[in-house]
């Protein structure tokens, strides 16, 4: 089987990370894969694979200028040139790949998002055509224009031309059946993670002082653990994770913070003026990692990992905890208790004396601590390796091309009996 893989592809961003795994763990089952990617809006000049490469704005590169102060008049022809350029991008994406019989678009931030997708669906094609939707785009859900905001509802049809759609959690599902999608082509197939030989001696070990209350840390054997990524403080909870640390601070429990995966072109400058209003910031490191396997480091040593989301989608951040046997503390929001289920801690939203209380209910019962994360870790270990997320795709595509799974000889050394 050939599919194209049309997706952002830069390791050290998420979206570009799950592309590269889902890739590798596709190719372990046998099937051939072409990837088509881009180097514009994925802010860097010289991507690791050239030959992966093209810039479907090429022959017409629009400065970076869209987000500076003007006039009204220049704004509307910058989103006019923005409109476009993302038309043509969808329609050279679909050039690039319709040669191959199935075509996998990830619809992510910047060049693969929302706005190509419609003119990548628009155009005809013999390839059949499946969208994985990492995040639902604003435009999708509504248009603004001045002060006042517009249904989107009607853009969101244009699902109905693929032939199915991928999402991460039923949640998702449940939204875009929000938007008027026509929910029987969604297919939910979760987040995947490489699933690590946990070392015993990684784990983080109980050093609270129970005289005084006082945790007597070191700094790299005690931490919790916050997924940045892209637009830091948008969704993801972290005034309430803050300030949480802040009451914790007023009992005399400053534990480090390792905060992941932030691009610092989105949301650090409004997250370290946050640390620094709330005077919390001698604790806290920015972690830029590049691989799995240097994330998955950082993250044997944590304590636990705070994921107060409740829009954005924490599928990368939460499979990756539970793979290292990390507790996680999180809403029940956005799909989490689909992936934690009882393994779960979870608090109220937007209540940082919640956060920091099971913080602090963590910090003193270390015995939680193991029962919780083991019970992840064995979670990741049977649902979401990539290998099982692999198979859900593979049966998926088999399924539109085929019907069935007749149609395709899987490399026979990774049948299981």
């Amino acid at each position: 089987m050939r599919v194209g893989l049309i997706s952002c592809w830069y390791k050290e961003k998420s979206c570009g990370m799950f592309a590269h795994n889902l890739a590798h763990a596709l190719e372990e089952l046998g099937v051939e894969i072409s990837v088509v990617s881009a180097n514009c809006l994925c802010f860097r000049d010289d991507p690791f694979f050239s030959d992966l490469f093209f810039s479907p704005c090429r022959t017409v590169k629009f400065a970076d200028f869209y987000w500076e102060p003007a006039p009204k008049a220049v704004n509307y022809v910058r989103s006019i040139g923005e409109l476009s350029g993302d038309a043509l991008k969808g329609y050279a994406y679909l050039k690039k790949a319709q040669s191959l019989p199935l075509l996998h678009y990830q619809q992510t931030q910047g060049s693969f998002g929302f706005l190509p997708l419609l003119s990548f669906l628009a155009y005809p094609t013999q390839a059949k055509r499946v969208v994985a939707i990492h995040e639902i785009d604003a435009v999708q859900k509504q248009l603004k224009v001045r002060s006042r905001s517009f249904p989107t509802v009607w853009l969101n049809k244009i699902y109905h031309k693929a032939d199915a759609v991928i999402v991460q959690t039923k949640a998702a599902k449940e939204a875009l059946e929000c938007l008027d999608v026509d929910t029987t082509k969604v297919h939910v197939i979760p987040h995947g993670t490489h699933i690590p030989k946990l070392n015993s001696s990684d784990n983080a070990l109980d050093n609270t002082n129970a005289s005084d209350n006082t945790l007597d840390i070191s700094p790299n054997r005690y931490q919790m653990v916050f997924c940045g990524g892209h637009h830091l403080t948008s969704g993801k909870g972290f005034d309430v994770f803050l300030k949480a640390l802040l009451i914790l601070k007023e009992q005399n429990i400053t534990p480090n913070v390792m905060i992941y995966g932030l691009n610092s072109a989105y949301g650090q400058g409004q997250g370290q003026q946050l640390i620094c209003e709330l005077g919390v910031g001698n604790r806290i490191k920015w972690f830029d990692y590049k691989s799995d396997d240097s994330l998955f480091e950082e993250l044997q040593r944590a304590l636990c990992m705070i994921i107060p989301y409740t829009t954005s989608e924490a599928g990368s951040a939460v499979t990756a905890a539970m793979a290292n046997a990390v507790p996680v503390i999180a809403t029940a929001r956005v799909g989490l208790p689909e992936y934690l289920a009882e393994g779960g801690l979870y608090i109220e939203e937007d209540n940082p004396q919640d956060l920091a209380d099971k913080i602090l209910h963590l910090i003193q019962n270390p015995g939680l601590r193991e029962t919780l994360g083991m019970q992840l870790y064995h979670r990741a270990s049977e649902w979401y390796s990539w290998e099982t997320i692999a198979r859900k795709t593979l049966d998926l595509y088999m399924s539109l091309l085929w019907g069935g799974s007749q149609g395709i000889k899987v490399n026979p050394a990774v049948i299981k009996c």
